[in-house]
């Protein structure tokens, strides 16, 4: 057990690993299984008991046909059936006679499936005729318990349906009997103490349980019918209704007031659904026996199911976090060993793998801190240091300064240097794709395509020297004589390293060449130019190689700032031509061309400005919106490169100035139609309402406010009030008794005869024909 405790110990990163896999598999699996067997099991439970109900009823209400329709008919055929009326009612018999009224009730029986047979006796001539053509006095008649029954003569008390099981004797020989299980009807007139004259409808119970249980499971359901005094009209085959649990189920079910219910009940060692349902018109109780375990098989073999497959997902799960436990373990397991080796700690014998790969990564941590502490204080990152104070002017050019550069071997007293700034083109769409690791990867990856390609061409240092910018400083070393043949390679270098760069960076940079330094004390000169030279790429373009030198041996022309283009500019937005606006925007961005790089940038914030100026003048911008704001379009400004994105960005500026304008123009319209409309709903009563009167209430002139309402409306005002006052006018003409001429007069026409007219011109038909039939259709649907 100490052993156990102790690998448990030592493993329990292992040991959480699996707990987790199977926790987390087992918690999933449970929960969606006993989710799934509860919902499915519910539902197939509520429908297997709705089916049993639904039979329940089905039965109920065949039988209630069934016997209701053969009780109707043959009572038809007492009544009114002259072979029955002279079977019943006769004093003497041919036999032509008898044969005829056999035949019919042989006829009648033939008619009706339930029907076995059919007596009817006639007590004045002692005879009993029946369907089966025997001819029979009643004393010799083979169905001696109805005789019996009949003569008692008061047969009310037996209800209206008689189950009986009759004992048929066909011969004299006693031993040959035949029981039959009927349902007998007797019509009759009832004297009480006196045998009456009577026609006895036999039915079969067997064929009566056959025909009202077609269709159902019988396997599942058993059906027994009983009367209200609790005699068991029909039961089903192999069923023991003398069972004392059965007869305490029905007892309970003829003491019911209820007219249907539902029990649960064990009989004979089996639990059953109990159904029933009270006919009034029968007398009869329909009770259902349906078994439980019988119901719910499909129940419990979808459980099994469920169960079954619950339990092969978890060893799967176990499979599974097998598998991975290996999978991720087994590193770790790895890692654990090389530490073991390499880490030199007292206390890793008896520590966990956690716990020891966190000292582990401590010890590293201090070692790390170590060495970066070691190589700050190195030559290279020293050096590094000194020349970004240089560059930036943070420290003066003395003696000291000096000394340190010779000593960290940058360079001596008489070197020569050139100052170079590379600019990383379209940086803010790169800095939005990656974070500050990348970007930092980027630049790491641009300094050593720079250090491969110079090689020992140069004594090269380079330094991060901006956000978006790397400095290089080349040591052109003493000879003066060479400085033209050095720039002209280092131009070459440089077009072999932005290659590179795009080759498998994906990325363009621009090169700005300061000029040469003659002394350390003019290397921040030579950044600042440099600086400034490759700024020009809004000019010459991304991805260029630009010397100071060349730029200003270029004369620039005198700045005269274009206002006669800028108002064109202007005018073109106010009136939304973006067509000429694009071409006065494209001759004064080529105007700029002309011009110095501040001089250009100091001539585009003003146009700016301007455009945000006349764009607000333009419209009221109810929603405020953060792009038209002078600072923020500003900074989107100085974040384009060159002139032709700043033409397109500006142009695109333009564009959606132009938009914004032309919606809130249509929402204006369409609130001040609103309001016309809504002055109409109040005021179309008024006779006197006038597109004059309209025009005041909303501020504008008479025919602006007709073309305003027809094109937000497609109609004329007064076509709007017409239809409006007729809308009314219909709807008064179908809840009101008002005479339409005062309906006209109600909804603002004063001319009543021409309300008459504008309604059969618009509607089609006249005021009162609408009302007819309007009104009809109403009555109709109420």
């Amino acid at each position: 057990m100490r052993n156990v405790m102790t690998v448990f110990r030592k493993k329990n990163m292992l040991f959480k690993i699996i707990l987790s896999y199977v926790l987390i598999g087992f918690l999933f699996i449970s929960c969606f299984s006993y989710l799934v067997l509860k919902r499915v099991s519910s539902n197939m439970t509520e429908e297997i008991v709705e089916t049993s109900t639904r039979m329940m009823n089905q039965t109920y209400n065949t039988a209630d046909i069934l016997l209701s329709f053969t009780y109707n008919y043959y009572s038809q055929l007492y009544l009114n059936n002259e072979y029955i009326a002279k079977a019943l009612n006769g004093t003497s018999f041919s036999t032509n006679e008898i044969y005829d009224i056999n035949s019919q009730l042989g006829g009648f029986r033939n008619t009706n499936p339930l029907v076995s047979s059919i007596y009817v006796y006639n007590y004045h001539a002692g005879v009993v005729f029946n369907s089966a053509k025997a001819f029979s006095t009643i004393d010799d008649f083979y169905d001696k318990g109805m005789t019996d029954l009949l003569k008692v003569g008061d047969i009310t008390r037996n209800g209206l349906f008689i189950p009986r099981t009759a004992t048929l004797s066909f011969s004299k020989d006693s031993n040959k009997l035949t029981k039959q299980d009927y349902i007998s009807i007797i019509y009759t007139r009832i004297e009480p103490g006196k045998a009456q004259n009577s026609m006895v409808l036999n039915l079969d119970q067997k064929v009566l349980q056959s025909l009202i249980l077609k269709g159902n499971d019988a396997r599942l359901n058993k059906m027994m019918i009983i009367n209200y005094q609790g005699h068991i009209i029909s039961e089903p085959t192999g069923w023991s209704s003398g069972d004392a649990s059965t007869q305490g189920i029905l007892s309970t079910i003829v003491r019911s007031n209820n007219i249907r219910g539902e029990m649960d009940e064990t009989i004979q060692g089996k639990s059953y659904r109990v159904s029933y349902v009270k006919s009034d018109n029968l007398g009869w109780n329909f009770v259902v026996f349906s078994e439980k375990n019988e119901m719910l098989g499909k129940v419990h073999t979808l459980q099994n199911f469920i169960l079954a497959l619950t339990l092969v997902c978890i060893l799967l799960i176990s499979i599974t976090s097998a598998l991975f436990t290996r999978i991720i373990y087994i590193p770790i397991s790895k890692l654990l060993i090389r530490i073991k080796a390499t880490t030199e700690t007292k206390e890793k014998a008896s520590l966990n793998e956690y716990d020891l790969i966190n000292k582990s990564f401590s010890l590293l941590e201090g070692k790390v801190e170590t060495l970066q502490t070691d190589f700050n204080q190195s030559v290279p990152a020293r050096r590094q240091s000194l020349l970004r104070s240089v560059l930036n002017g943070i420290v003066n050019h003395n003696q000291e300064v000096k000394r340190a550069m010779e000593k960290l071997q940058i360079g001596s007293a008489g070197d020569q240097f050139v100052v170079c700034v590379l600019k990383i083109d379209g940086f803010h769409d790169v800095s939005r794709k990656y974070d500050m690791v990348d970007l930092s990867l980027f630049k790491f990856a641009i300094q050593n395509i720079s250090q491969e390609i110079v090689g020992n061409t140069f004594k090269l240092e380079i330094i991060e020297n901006g956000y978006d910018s790397i400095d290089f400083v080349f040591n052109l070393g003493s000879d003066s004589d060479n400085v033209e043949a050095h720039t002209g390679v280092l131009r070459s270098l440089f077009a072999d390293i932005q290659s590179n760069i795009r080759s498998f960076l994906k990325m363009t940079v621009t090169i700005g060449i300061g000029p040469v330094a003659h002394s350390m004390e003019q290397l921040r000169d030579s950044r600042d130019s440099a600086y400034q030279t490759v700024l020009y790429r809004l000019i010459f373009g991304t991805n260029s190689i630009l010397s100071f030198d060349d730029l200003i041996a270029v004369e620039s022309r005198e700045y005269e700032y274009p206002d006669s283009l800028e108002k064109q500019i202007m005018t073109s937005l106010k009136a939304g031509d973006m067509e000429t606006l694009k071409e006065y925007t494209s001759e004064f961005f080529a105007e700029m061309m002309a011009f110095t790089y501040d001089v250009i940038i100091h001539s585009l914030i003003q146009l700016l400005i301007m455009t945000i100026r006349v764009a607000k003048s333009m419209s009221s911008f109810e929603q405020p919106d953060n792009s038209l704001e002078i600072h923020t379009c500003q900074q989107e400004l100085l974040r384009l490169d060159t002139l032709e994105q700043m033409e397109v960005w500006y142009i695109n500026l333009c564009q959606m100035i132009v938009k914004l304008r032309d919606q809130e123009f249509k929402s204006k319209n369409s609130k001040t139609v609103a309001a016309m409309v809504e002055y109409m709903k109040e005021n179309y009563l008024d006779y006197n309402l006038s597109v004059d009167r309209m025009s005041q209430f909303v501020g504008l002139s008479t025919n602006y406010m007709r073309r305003l309402f027809k094109e937000e409306m497609s109609l004329s005002v007064s076509e709007y009030l017409t239809a409006l006052r007729l809308e009314k006018a219909k709807e008064l003409l179908v809840i009101t008794d008002d005479p339409a001429r005062k309906i006209g007069e109600n909804v603002g026409f004063e001319n009543t005869n021409y309300f008459y007219v504008l309604f059969k011109k618009h509607v089609g038909m006249t005021p009162d024909h609408y009302r007819r039939e309007h009104k009809l259709e109403t009555l109709l649907l109420e």
